[in-house]
């Protein structure tokens, strides 16, 4: 069996393990696994805290498919596609038992909460109708992320490469005959070699790095090249279709300290009682929605961003999350790992507000899939934040990120291993994986160090610069004449990468490139939409009377 009849798997998390075990275990395909990072839990789903839908069978808590996916579609903002939502909430359940609780001995075992009769706990979240949310305390995705990633570690078909970074998709043209353009597998550049290969997959390859939150100011992501749009830049650089990349949700509460990164306060805070206020102490949830704390994301981050603007300093702040009100005793132990990042900052949550401001944190959008995780390129898949399957429609619901990961990650594992389809696109690319290689195409070459100390510190002032346009223009308000400013200003951004990338290759001129290319995606997709809804709010006046507070915060 030749090297290359394989799945090349881009991105560590959640999406990608799934894809991998049931790719390697149930359908007895090699896998080879990619990830920029020098550990496999270097990914996005680490970072969740808040935990993953599962299904209630209390029947006090009338959770039901139906249920779950009416909340889905109201978060939404009505905008989802049906199809997707109902293969979430009728396979997340399974997927859950199958891939997380120990169902399979090759899969993970997380050790979720649990009551003192064995029981898994069940937690209520804001826009859900029902306490479906299974968790280990505040760090889900650490734990469940440790687990997953350990198994695939452990996987005999599965080889991982770390520390390496997908520059360019490998794509071929059939124009001359009746065959569609394929994806024949990736080119990578290893971070502390600096050699750059090609990885050849017959089988297929799937995006599913994450999204793109790190390209803006504020973001709730983790420093460094997971969160910079590397699998939206693939995609348009090979012009693979994309889609709703103006829905960008702003997470309402992130940790506001001046000149340090911004801390994710998760939803669950406020499924437990937290309360937003000003710095005067005034409750103000219920002044954009009757369901205040509880509403959805999209309307929360407008409403603290309101509150955020009214602040003439950093002295006087005036968004805060309030949860003093619960016993100091469990607040610790129900949110230990916030509870520890706060007593570093000198705020004890027990005791006091939380200083907050939005921050941006899920790409609703992404590379365009079908349910199968299809792309527009025959050998192409996407899962995960990466992909936009139509689930979140214009914002997504809280702890759905996990879930969507293990659902959308296995069906592209499936239709890889199951599908006639890819069989016969197995057979062409194969064939064409072959021509490549007999021209020399899989040749490794030792990429230029010069002037690489200088390229890379030109890269992160230039990345700087193109956060503060995406904050300062395509952030939680938005204006036609502010989106045009930054379509300006990221061209700039855009012919200074080029230049740079084309001189010197490392992670961060690759990083710039990846953002560069995610950004002015992002710019256009918000620009070209004039129609406010979700995590898209456009305003066609000028934004800051009192009365255009009030109407911004409401959608309006």
């Amino acid at each position: 069996v030749s090297a290359d009849d394989r799945i090349v798997i881009v991105g560590t998390g959640v999406a990608g393990c799934a894809s991998a075990l049931i790719a390697a275990e149930q359908h007895k395909v090699p896998v080879t696994l990619v990830c920029a990072g020098s550990a496999m839990t270097d990914c996005n789903s680490y970072w969740a805290q808040g935990g993953i839908i599962y299904r209630n069978s209390d029947p006090a808590s009338n959770d039901s498919e139906d249920s779950l996916a009416k909340d889905v579609h109201r978060a939404g903002a009505g905008l989802s596609v049906d199809s997707a939502v109902r293969k979430l909430a009728r396979e997340g359940p399974g997927r859950v038992s199958e891939l997380l609780l120990g169902m399979k001995k090759e899969f993970a075992n997380v050790p979720f909460d649990r009551d003192e009769h064995g029981n898994l706990r069940f937690c209520l979240e804001a826009s859900h109708a029902a306490p479906r949310i299974i968790h280990y305390a505040d760090c889900t995705g650490k734990a469940i992320t440790e687990h997953i990633t350990a198994a695939v570690a452990s996987h005999p078909r599965i080889t991982v490469l770390t520390d390496t970074i997908v520059t360019d998709l490998i794509t071929q043209d059939f124009s001359q005959s009746s065959v569609d353009p394929a994806c024949l597998g990736v080119r990578t550049i290893n971070k502390k070699t600096g050699v750059s290969s090609s990885l050849f997959a017959s089988r297929g390859t799937v995006l599913a790095s994450g999204g793109l939150g790190g390209i803006y100011e504020h973001s709730t992501n983790p420093l460094g090249f997971n969160a910079l749009g590397s699998s939206v830049a693939l995609a348009c650089r090979s012009d693979v279709r994309t889609s709703d990349l103006e829905y960008v949700q702003f997470h309402p509460t992130a940790l506001f300290i001046p000149n340090t990164s911004r801390f994710l306060l998760t939803e669950a805070l406020r499924g437990e009682g937290a309360i937003l206020r000003d710095r005067t102490g005034r409750a103000f949830g219920t002044d954009f929605h009757p369901d205040g704390e509880l509403a959805p994301r999209d309307i929360v981050a407008r409403g603290v961003f309101n509150e955020v603007q009214k602040s003439t300093s950093p002295d006087e702040h005036n968004a805060f999350l309030d949860i003093s009100h619960r016993d100091a005793q469990w607040l610790r132990g129900r949110f230990p790992t916030i509870d520890k990042h706060l007593h570093r900052q000198g705020i004890d949550m027990t005791k006091q507000p939380i200083p907050i401001v939005p921050a941006a944190h899920y790409t609703c959008g992404g590379v365009t899939t079908n349910s199968d995780g299809q792309t527009s390129l025959k050998g192409l898949y996407a899962a995960g934040e990466s992909a936009r399957t139509g689930l979140h429609g214009g914002n997504r619901l809280a702890s759905t990120s996990l879930l969507e990961g293990l659902v959308y990650g296995a069906a592209v594992a499936d239709h890889i291993g199951n599908s006639d389809e890819a069989r016969e696109t197995h057979e062409w690319t194969s064939r064409a994986i072959d021509q490549l290689k007999s021209e020399g195409a899989e040749d490794m070459h030792q990429l230029s160090s010069a002037s690489s100390s200088v390229a890379s510190t030109t890269a992160k002032e230039l990345l700087f610069e193109l956060c503060r346009t995406m904050w300062d223009y395509v952030g939680v308000v938005r204006t036609p004449t502010g989106l045009s400013t930054a379509l300006s200003d990221l061209r700039g951004i855009r012919e200074e990468e080029e230049d740079l990338f084309a001189t010197c290759i490392t992670a961060e001129t690759a990083g710039l490139r990846d953002a560069a290319y995610a950004g002015k995606a992002v710019a256009l997709a918000a620009h070209s939409n004039r129609v406010s809804a979700g995590a898209h709010c456009v305003v066609l006046e000028d934004y800051g009377s009192d009365s255009d507070s009030e109407s911004v915060a409401a959608g309006a």
